[in-house]
């Protein structure tokens, strides 16, 4: 049974847990979606690797707090010449400690653009989270599909062994001509090839999911999933009103802010600051030592930041337009995925609860039928086939509701099960 995963802020995302299936065998392992999302999150390779993204950001933000070294210089003067000062007798030597002394807090400037820039890439975890967590679930969501097609070629096999087997016994009886024999073998046949392909897709379902947490092979030989089982859905307008709280979209409010903290660095770089010194100059042709103080300050003439300004509020208001933008993709998005939701909840509701029950009945009538050589051979494969793809029609459309639901959590970061 499907039943709904709490979710916390930083994930940003609620998706279905599924319950144990009919289906599977009993005694097989299996994993639930909740463990293969608790495993993502731990061993992901790509969450691993985004994690030294934002240790690298941490290192920006310390290196942005830091204030000027001071600067040690020296200066000799008149040590080389012509006549007396070639001697060195006027020589002066002076040792100074320079400071620059930082104006309008550019160095807390610096480290509010850091440390937003920091905000930024979180927001973007939290999205390459969210990102991930979807594509585990689609996995999961695939693997329960493959193993319902599985059983579903079992089926096939096994319905074409029975009509085999009862056309040997009507060509026997000469009831049935020769044709029919090879005909029922050959059908069993592609059958069986359907089969062992169905196996081949269901262990790749199985390694696909297992690399969502980078294992080289699965732990588990099935997942513990009831394809069939649909969570009901929350209103439309629930959903569209949970949009304007995602990643995708509040991160642009973190670009927002990022873009007026490098306004408010350029605003403040215009002042460079200055810088003071200090030391003692030795004067050899008198034999004293006096001292010397500095003082430097680069003039204003020009506005050598009007640049980075017009460029960090064009930014700025480029990430409102984006923003924007990306609300009206999603709410379209969001649209397309709801009708497709409640679209495939009627499909799969019609089939199994009517269409499918009266094939069942149709083919067991047309067997019965067979059997007593009311029926053809021709009649019953297509009883057969009817009832086989009105199976795979089912599993088709449980499973694109599902693939559906996952992408309106995926948009919105809220669970749809009541």
């Amino acid at each position: 049974m499907f039943t709904h995963l709490g979710r916390s802020l930083s994930v940003a995302a609620a998706l279905l847990a599924f319950g144990v299936s009919t289906s599977v065998e009993a005694e097989a392992p299996a994993i639930t979606l909740r463990e293969a999302i608790s495993r993502t999150l731990q061993s992901n390779p790509d969450l691993a690797a985004y994690a030294y993204t934002l240790k690298a950001q941490d290192g920006r933000i310390t290196q942005s707090g830091l204030r000027p070294n001071p600067t040690l210089s020296t200066t000799v003067e008149n040590v080389l010449g012509t006549g007396q000062a070639s001697a060195g007798k006027y020589a002066e030597i002076t040792l100074m400690l320079s400071q620059v002394i930082e104006l309008g807090g550019l160095r807390d400037r610096r480290l509010d653009v850091a440390r937003r820039e920091r905000d930024g890439l979180e927001a973007d975890g939290d999205i390459r989270r969210l990102d991930t967590i979807a594509e585990t679930a689609r996995r999961f969501v695939s693997l329960a599909s493959q193993q319902e097609q599985h059983q579903l070629t079992h089926l096939a096999v096994e319905l074409a062994e029975k009509t085999s087997a009862a056309v040997e016994k009507r060509v026997a009886a000469a009831k049935s001509p020769l044709a029919e024999r090879d005909r029922a073998a050959v059908a069993l046949q592609r059958a069986q090839n359907d089969d062992a392909h169905a196996e081949h897709e269901l262990q790749t379902a199985r390694y696909a999911l297992a690399a969502s947490w980078g294992a080289s092979k699965p732990d588990f030989l099935a997942a513990s999933a009831d394809l069939y089982q649909l969570p009901p859905t929350r209103s439309y307008d629930e959903l569209l009103g949970a949009l304007e709280n995602t990643p995708d979209l509040t991160r642009y409010l973190s670009e927002t802010r990022l873009r007026d903290a490098e306004i408010a660095l350029a605003i403040a770089g215009r002042r460079q600051g200055f810088q003071i010194g200090a030391g003692v100059r030795r004067l050899e042709q008198t034999n004293d030592t006096g001292l010397v103080f500095s003082f430097q300050m680069p003039l204003p003439v020009r506005d050598r930041n009007q640049g980075l300004i017009t460029e960090a509020e064009a930014r700025r208001e480029g990430a409102a337009a984006e923003r924007e933008a990306t609300r009206v993709k999603a709410r379209t998005q969001l649209f397309g995925y709801y009708r497709e939701l409640l679209d495939r909840q009627r499909q799969v509701g019609l089939i199994r609860e009517q269409a499918l029950p009266r094939m069942e009945s149709a083919l067991a009538n047309t067997d019965y039928a067979f059997e007593r050589g009311r029926y053809s051979y021709l009649e019953l494969v297509d009883a057969q086939r009817e009832m086989l793809d009105l199976k795979r029609e089912a599993i088709e459309a449980a499973a694109q509701y599902h693939f559906n639901l996952i992408e309106i959590e995926r948009l919105t970061g809220t669970g749809l099960s009541r």
